[in-house]
């Protein structure tokens, strides 16, 4: 898309107390190999220099605009940036998130095969520490097309910095949902908003890991007990409309809660393992039964056809392979960044410095 074919895209930066990560965040989002972006960062009633840093940062990037409101949350935060936004299609990223640099140019090309573009495109992440380092990444799963059932058993966009989708129905969907801070259960308003848009639009997958989704203690991702209250907020009104999927919904939060203490386990932080453990034991007491055995039978399963193989000579059988290359663990997420051609790097007098109007 080139020219005057080529859509506004706005990117939505939240950000509230991000003076130590948002020029990462921002040189990612400007060095896009696709540049008719307008960029809004909505300061979230930051105490430290975030302001002046995203101001200072307008100064060298004129696509960049920096919006001002009371501390109420990345939703809010969010939404203002949606209905100041120019552009058709939106891109949130959060302010200590990165991306890719063909991030945008390829989730545009892949909404090509929509009518109109009207759908949604998302990829998979590297997940990153405090620095920028690679210590895990999404199930490369490869739903497309009607994905609202598999989004239900399975949040596998993971995050709120990874998608690309029509402003006009994000408006219609009503926003992200700031009644979930509200009510102490922050945390799931992306999955809320792509769960309904989901119900109308199709999904568009790049089959690779294009955002850089940062972990980090104390982050919202880091407070267990809170996203799992805020998962079930979201998930009983669907309930009501879909009971047909309850017990898929049930497994969804048995395992999305199982996905927790597992990280807090590996983690070391008992503050988390003090609040789930009872949860879990009192909610959930049958499922992990099952769920033990069954991860039991699966391990005695995959070791005795090893053990087959082995003594009748076979070899292994090849591991599935994705033509994205599979993040490497301990390595940089930017270590991931190839040159991008002559023909796609912006010039002096593109418009990253000339803007958008």
């Amino acid at each position: 898309m080139t020219g005057a074919t080529a859509p506004l895209v706005t990117v939505v930066i939240p950000a509230y107390n991000a003076e130590k990560t948002l020029a990462e965040t921002l040189r990612s989002v400007s060095s896009q190999s696709y540049d008719k972006l307008e960029i809004l960062v909505v300061d979230d009633g930051s105490r430290d220099s975030t302001f002046e840093l995203a101001s200072d940062y307008g100064l060298t990037d004129r696509r960049v605009r920096v919006l001002h409101q009371e501390n109420g949350g990345v939703a809010r935060a969010r939404n203002r940036g949606i209905q100041e936004a120019r552009g058709p299609y939106i891109a949130p990223v959060d302010a200590d998130d990165t991306w890719h640099p063909s991030k945008i140019e390829l989730q545009l090309q892949a909404l090509r095969k929509f009518p109109d573009g009207q759908g949604v495109a998302y990829n998979w992440y590297a997940a990153i520490d405090e620095n920028g380092i690679i210590f895990g990444h999404s199930r490369p799963v490869m739903h497309q097309g009607n994905i609202f059932e598999p989004l239900l058993r399975e949040n596998f966009i993971g995050n709120g910095s990874t998608p690309l989708m029509p402003r006009a129905e994000i408006l219609r969907c009503g926003g992200y949902d700031a009644g979930l801070r509200d009510n102490g259960a922050e945390g799931c308003e992306d999955l809320k908003l792509y769960l309904a848009l989901a119900e109308t639009l199709p999904f568009a997958l790049v089959p690779d890991f294009l955002t850089g989704y940062r972990f980090t203690k104390g982050n919202m991702s880091s407070n267990a007990y809170r996203m799992l209250k805020s998962h079930a907020l979201v998930m009983a009104p669907i309930i009501e409309r879909y009971p047909q999927l309850a017990r898929d919904i049930r497994t969804a939060e048995f395992n999305t809660a199982s996905w927790y203490f597992k990280k807090a386990f590996l983690d070391d932080d008992y503050a988390q393992l003090k609040k789930l453990a009872p949860m879990m034991v009192r909610k959930y007491s049958l499922q992990l039964i099952v769920h033990g055995v069954q991860q039991g039978w699966r391990q005695t399963k995959r070791q005795g056809i090893r053990m087959a193989r082995h003594v009748l000579g076979k070899p292994s059988r090849p591991k599935k392979r994705f033509a994205a290359e599979i993040p490497q663990t301990g390595t940089a997420f930017s270590d991931r960044f190839t040159a991008i051609p002559a023909e796609q790097a912006i010039s002096p007098t593109s418009s990253r410095t000339a803007g958008h109007e």
